[in-house]
């Protein structure tokens, strides 16, 4: 295959073959799959935290930190499950747009009344209105994650803060490493924004966020092919592709300080290896979240301009070209929403509901 072979500017067409073939099919599922289980182990980690809490708690050194430390680990716990009821309302809204929505409005390549028009532009925009409150919800979650991000942070400062004035060495270390983590979340915040706000989402956008979660999750079989890094990024997301070049700095910096912090402190005193496993899991909560999140609001915007596209095009005068999304459709029934709906499918599935019981 020779989709993105250098680097190019994508269409709509580019996009919709890229996610038509089978190969980057299956690296949506399993970069999916990886987000579930990453998540997964994140609520373990919270548990196994939990228990070293404990421990330090029975010593009386501070305040009881378990009791603050459960309540994180039951907001994270809802915050999960929000995430998988969006995944699955995502899915099924792109369904049905596959199966129903674009299958009616295609048929006006055929001709049509005045008052067949009429109905395939209520159906269309029935479809957005309660589409757009769907993606509300995202919105909220988003929102939520960010301030649980800043929460997460915050407990993680001054649990640092906390350790390194009973440890012998490595302070400078554990301050320096409570000061990356913190600028990663403000900046994962920052990228959240963006992404959120911006103005039109190019089908670009959409693909960028998609083929850096496959990037991210460590798929091999087509990224040495097709990469996010290969896209040109123009107007607004010129400036969403600097961001996550900025964060990847930031995550090197950050994997330096953790290392630096590590070699310094014995692994089996007990305040630095909660240091260890608390610095770990809050970078990793952040960095997860974040993937799935853009995901999310690059395929809302595509969709919704896919949406608007039509209506305009249903009250256009005949001889109006195809939008986009219905050419490729006629084009073979091909689309980019069936493969992210299979792809968030095998996401849910990951996301065992049972581990959503508050420990006691």
């Amino acid at each position: 295959m020779s989709y993105l072979s250098k680097t190019q500017v994508l269409t709509y067409v580019d996009a919709v073959r890229l996610f038509s073939d089978n190969s980057i099919q299956e690296d949506f599922i399993t970069a999916f799959q990886k987000l579930s289980l990453g998540m997964m182990t994140l609520l373990e980690n919270f548990d196994a935290i939990a228990r070293q809490l404990h421990t330090l708690d029975l010593q009386r050194l501070t305040v009881p930190l378990k009791p603050r430390w459960d309540s994180l680990r039951n907001d994270f716990a809802e915050l999960l499950w929000q995430f998988r009821s969006n995944a699955g309302i995502i899915s099924g809204r792109l369904k049905i747009f596959c199966t129903m929505v674009l299958p009616l409005v295609a048929q006006r390549s055929e001709g049509g009344s005045s008052r067949s028009r009429d109905e395939k532009f209520q159906v269309i925009q029935s479809y957005m209105n309660i589409s757009a409150d769907h993606a509300n919800a995202t919105t909220s979650l988003l929102d939520r994650a960010l301030k649980f991000n800043a929460v997460l942070a915050s407990f993680h400062t001054e649990f640092a803060k906390f350790a390194s004035h009973r440890v012998q060495t490595g302070q400078k270390e554990m301050r320096d490493l409570s000061y990356k983590i913190i600028e990663l979340q403000a900046h994962v915040q920052q990228i959240c924004v963006l992404n959120r706000d911006i103005a039109t989402s190019d089908v670009t956008h959409l693909m960028f966020n998609t083929l850096r979660m496959v990037s991210s999750s460590g798929r091999k079989s087509s990224r040495s092919r097709v990469s996010h890094q290969r896209l040109i990024l123009n107007n607004d997301l010129a400036v969403i592709g600097t961001a996550y070049e900025q964060l990847d700095l930031r995550r090197n910096e950050l994997a330096h300080a953790h290392y630096a912090s590590q070699i310094c402190h014995s692994k089996t005193e007990v305040l630095t290896s909660i240091q260890a496993s608390l610095s770990t899991m809050t970078s990793e909560e952040i960095l997860t979240f974040e993937s799935g999140l853009s995901v999310f609001l690059s395929v809302w915007g595509r969709l919704r301009n896919d949406c608007t596209e039509i209506l305009h095009w249903i009250r256009s005068s005949s001889g109006q070209s195809y939008p986009s999304v219905i050419a490729s459709y006629m084009d073979g029934g091909n689309t980019l929403y069936g493969p992210i709906a299979n792809a968030l499918d095998g996401c849910i599935r990951g996301i065992d509901p049972s581990r959503f019981m508050s420990k006691t």
